[in-house]
C-alpha cells in the first residue's frame, strides 16, 4: 500500500456521512473533468477514448451509489428529488459518452458542484450546531 492508499484510507475510514458524501461528489466532478479533457484531447486518439469511458462510469457509478443510498423514509421529499437529480445525470453521462459531449459534462459538473455546496452547508450546520453544544455543556460545569 503507498502513502497515498493509506492516507485516502485513513480518511475515508475516520470520515462522518456527510463527509463521505461530498468526497464522493468530489471524486464525481474529478471524472468527470478528465472525461471532459479527454474529449476536448482529441476522440480520435484511442488512449483518450478509453480513459474518458473510465472516468464517465467511474463518475456514473458514484451517482448510482448515491442514489441507492438515499434513505427515502427520513430524507422525504429531498430524497425524492435527489434521486430525480441523479437519474437525470445517469442519463445525460451516457448521452455525453455517446455524443462526447462535453456541453453535457459540464452542465453536470455544475450540478454536481451546486449538490456538493449543499452538502458542504449541512455540514457546516452541523458543526456549528456541535460547538453551541458544547459551549452549553463547558457553561453548565
Amino acid at each position: 500500500m503507498t502513502y497515498v492508499d493509506a492516507y485516502l484510507q485513513s480518511r475515508v475510514l475516520g470520515a462522518d456521512p456527510v463527509e463521505l458524501i461530498l468526497m464522493l461528489y468530489e471524486r464525481a466532478i474529478v471524472s468527470l473533468n478528465i472525461a471532459k479533457e479527454s474529449i476536448l484531447g482529441g476522440v480520435d486518439d484511442p488512449e483518450l477514448l478509453k480513459r474518458k469511458a473510465t472516468e464517465l462510469g467511474r463518475a456514473t457509478n458514484i451517482i448510482y451509489y448515491l442514489h441507492d443510498t438515499l434513505d427515502r423514509e427520513r430524507g422525504g421529499q429531498i430524497a425524492d428529488n435527489l434521486a430525480t437529480i441523479y437519474s437525470i445525470l445517469t442519463e445525460e453521462l451516457v448521452r455525453a459518452n455517446l455524443f462526447n459531449d462535453v456541453e453535457i459534462i459540464s452542465k453536470c459538473i455544475s450540478i454536481l458542484n451546486n449538490l456538493k455546496a449543499s452538502w458542504e452547508d449541512v455540514k457546516k450546520e452541523m458543526r456549528e450546531k456541535q460547538n453551541a453544544e458544547r459551549k452549553s455543556i463547558a457553561a453548565a460545569v
